[in-house]
């Protein structure tokens, strides 16, 4: 049993906490290297500048004690230019992180900061989230001091937020990071933050970083004296890749119908430029699919042809997989929401799988596979050690200089492509058959507005049209300046919206984790990712209303950071996709005078109901309207498309000058001016409706749109 007494304040302050009297940027009698004064650094500006050095630029910042020495640090001098920002909890700080990840195609990292026990692992799922999408992002977590276990290990103190004595939070993020250590030595943090850092830019998965408290100020090396930090790939076996080089240039020489199919990873490791020049060379129809949708601009990829949802595609999109003799499908992760993989929600004992794998040449998660249908004895070639980026760009020099050095010395370690590196001598500079069928009709096959009644009931299908073609195309080809970034919530939402037009890194959708109340919270990271990128896009999410009951917090995040950001919610009263999957039967008609079934009670959602959207924005420091018809989803449309709407206005007791009652705060580094606010749309849709490109699931056997 804990004694009485354990310690004294003074006792407390020295072992738990920071001295009140030192200086976390001067203390002396906590040096532990040999290294000259010049090049002093302490843990927590080490960390900084790390940080900064890899693409971080907002940390989302929940206060706590055990991290409240770290997150000072971001409003003093030795933030780094790090920024911080208040989120409202971990679970919506955590999708800003990872938003803030994702939307920068390699060239951002979402950073979060949580306080031990209640904070860290109220941010489990979102890390968990990232890890599977391979989302580049860093927990940092403030944790007890190694005193404050030792004391519960010797005198069974609990402290605060702690589960036991056993490290809960570095165990239990082990399982869902690409790497996590804990810094309890100043001696080993330089080493321990480098190593996470570097597995996090590499791999482009999350990492965790947790920090005994009272470490902060400690010195350590400086930056300055070590490596710069940069993605560092296990190095390519030389053998493995000829090998797959030359099996896959056999099957392209003689490939009718290529279709490259092209995926997440593209994105995530930043082989967009690489990508988009293999494409001109193969002259093949691209498609993306739906958790790769916008690798590249829709407005200008070489050969666009839409994005591959299973059955939910196109109808001319599924022809052209259907038709294809070869598949080239490059970084795609094979999901069921994604409808690339053979296990689907579309799955039917009687039918194939939606994507003939049996013609496709996989690379991804860095291996590389030739499936039995493209070899000539039916037996599938694999190899587990194939980098996506390296074997893009021979690739892509194979084909374009097929008398080069590159090509000579793989035809001397494989005498069969001597015929293959005569095609190609002989198609001068293509591949022979190039370029191969394009996509028939067109790439964004919506029916325009007004084939959507304007009085009537807002639907799925008349809600994309209105947002596709009377916003989104309102751009124009000028993507690089103003095409909005879309961010589509898990649900019946990324489903309907998979063919919209959107620019690169524009799409923005969890299709294999598939967090309900992703998109509002990821928003406002999304979009400090695109001013940090000296971006002005407007950022827009749609979610249903029961994700957006989810994080409904978010958006007063957005308005103190004076953010524009538009969020859709679909409030038809129902979690449609919770029932799409268990029983799509209850959108259905019946069948002759029997009634669909009804809808699950688990399904509803009470919410909708009972807010008063206008007032709940408002309340939030925002601009809300509420439509049900097509013609006010219009005329709200206008509205968005004309500006933005001014800042809200700080109101209250406090909101002046301080006086009575009212708190001074000491200056700090985040942002402070509001230079606008969100806009909030509650689309009163019908509620037993579906997309009409998910309509299959009712028993009809073709996808395509219904008139």
């Amino acid at each position: 049993m804990p004694q009485s007494g354990l310690m004294t304040q003074s006792m407390f302050q020295r072992y738990f906490r920071k001295p009140a009297t030192e200086s976390p940027a001067a203390p002396s009698n906590r040096r532990v290297g040999a290294w000259a004064q010049g090049d002093r650094e302490t843990v927590a500006s080490y960390l900084n500048k790390r940080l900064a050095e890899i693409g971080v630029k907002y940390v989302m910042a929940i206060p706590g004690d055990y991290i409240s020495d770290w997150v000072e640090t971001l409003d003093g001098p030795d933030s780094a230019g790090l920024i911080r920002v208040h989120p409202n909890n971990e679970m919506c700080a955590t999708y800003a992180a990872d938003g803030f990840g994702r939307a920068g195609g390699g060239k951002t990292v979402g950073c979060v900061s949580t306080t031990y026990g209640v904070g860290s692992l109220n941010a489990v799922q979102a890390v968990a989230g990232a890890y599977v999408e391979h989302v580049p992002l860093v927990l940092i977590n403030g944790t007890p001091s190694v005193a404050q276990f030792n004391s519960q290990r010797d005198q069974g103190v609990l402290w605060h937020h702690m589960f036991d004595g056993s490290l809960t939070d570095l165990r239990i993020y082990e399982q869902i990071t690409r790497m996590a250590v804990r810094i309890d030595n100043p001696v080993l943090a330089p080493d321990l933050i480098d190593a996470a850092l570097t597995a996090c830019i590499t791999d482009s998965r999350p990492v965790y970083i947790e920090i005994s408290n009272t470490l902060e100020g400690y010195d350590v090396a400086s930056v300055s004296s070590r490596p710069a930090l940069k993605r560092s790939p296990i190095p390519q076996d030389s053998q493995s890749l000829d090998e797959a080089l030359a099996g896959m240039l056999q099957v392209l020489v003689d490939a009718k119908r290529l279709v490259v199919l092209g995926g997440v990873e593209i994105a995530r490791f930043g082989l967009q430029e690489q990508f988009s020049q293999m494409l001109r060379v193969l002259k093949a129809p691209y498609l993306s699919s739906l958790l790769g949708k916008s690798v590249l601009s829709e407005y200008s990829a070489p050969h666009f042809s839409g994005t591959y949802n299973g059955r939910n595609s196109q109808a001319n999109v599924l022809d052209l997989i259907d038709n294809a003799d070869v598949i080239l499908s490059l970084g795609v992760q094979e999901t069921d929401f994604n409808f690339s993989g053979v296990v689907s929600t579309d799955s039917d004992p009687g039918q194939a799988p939606g994507l003939p794998l049996e013609r496709s040449i996989e690379v991804r998660l860095g291996a590389a596979r030739i499936n039995a249908g493209l070899t000539h004895h039916h037996r599938e070639l694999y190899w587990g050690d194939i980098q996506l980026g390296g074997l893009v760009s021979q690739l892509q020099e194979l084909i374009c200089e097929p008398s080069g050095p590159a090509m000579r010395a793989l035809v001397s370690k494989f005498a069969a492509l001597e015929p293959v590196q005569e095609k190609l001598i002989n198609a001068k500079g293509k591949l022979p058959n190039a370029p191969f069928p394009k996509l028939v009709g067109a790439v964004w096959d919506i029916p325009p507005p007004d084939s959507y009644g304007a009085q009537d009931q807002i639907t799925w299908d008349s809600f994309k049209s209105l947002l596709h073609h009377q916003y989104l195309c309102s751009f124009g080809n000028d993507e690089h300046k103003d095409a909005p970034i879309l961010l589509a919530d898990t649900g019946l939402t990324f489903y309907n919206l998979n063919n919209v037009k959107v620019p690169q890194n524009g799409f923005i959708a969890q299709l294999a984790w598939g967090a309900i109340g992703y998109s509002p919270a990821a928003s406002y990271g999304v979009k400090l990712a695109q001013e940090s990128l000296g971006s002005q896009r407007r950022v827009i999410s749609v979610s249903g209303d029961g994700a957006f009951s989810q994080s409904s917090n978010a958006i007063g995040t957005i308005a103190a950071l004076g953010l524009d950001n538009v969020v859709f919610v679909m409030a038809n009263g129902v979690f449609a996709i919770e029932q799409f999957l268990v029983n799509a039967g209850a959108f259905g008609p019946g069948s002759g005078s029997t009634a669909p079934p009804q809808f699950a009670p688990f399904t509803r959602v009470p919410e909708t109901s009972l807010w008063q959207w206008q007032k709940l924005a408002e309340g939030f420091g925002g601009v809300g309207y509420e439509v049900s018809t097509n013609a006010e989803l219009a005329s709200v449309l206008e509205k968005i498309k004309a500006g933005s709407p001014p800042p809200a206005q700080p109101s209250g007791p406090c909101s002046g000058k301080a006086g009575p009652g009212c708190c001074d705060f000491a200056p700090d580094a985040a942002p402070q001016t509001r230079r606008s606010t969100f806009t909030l749309v509650a689309v009163r849709n019908v509620c037993d409706d579906l997309p009409s490109n998910t309509r299959w699931k009712l028993g009809g056997a073709s996808p395509r749109p219904a008139d």
